[in-house]
């Protein structure tokens, strides 16, 4: 009887390991580990293009699609670095000159998860 007993203790612990591990996995999985094993920032860097004569970027924004935040960088020539959340997605739009005016055009939406600490991504709107 105390073998019983010692047996089902040992089950009901083994049990409650699996239980916490199986937790502490969907919570990792579903909030992709940032900060663990993928890196909090990632610093994005790239070409930035605009269709059309005449047109030249200005400014690349970033907004998440998660909270709204914008994250906006201006553009050198043709070239762009910022730090941005990993682990979120973007709506990226270009704001560019053309003769005394300004307009913006989309460019698309960034998935950024990645294990790098840097990531090269090119953008055309």
């Amino acid at each position: 009887m105390k073998k019983d007993k010692g047996y089902a203790a040992i089950i009901v612990v083994i049990l409650i390991v699996c239980i916490i591990a199986f937790g502490v996995i969907l919570y990792y999985s579903t909030n992709g580990f940032i900060g663990i094993i993928y890196p909090k920032d990632v610093t994005l860097s790239g070409i930035v293009s605009v269709a059309g004569l005449g047109r030249s970027p200005e400014k690349i924004t970033f907004t998440s699609l998660t909270n709204g935040h914008t994250y906006v960088q201006d553009t050198v020539g043709n070239t762009y670095s910022i730090s941005l959340p990993n682990g979120d997605s973007y709506s990226v739009t270009i704001t560019y000159t053309i003769l005394l005016s300004t307009g913006n055009t989309d460019a698309g939406t960034l998935n950024l998860r990645t294990l790098s600490s840097s990531a090269t991504y090119n953008w055309s709107g």
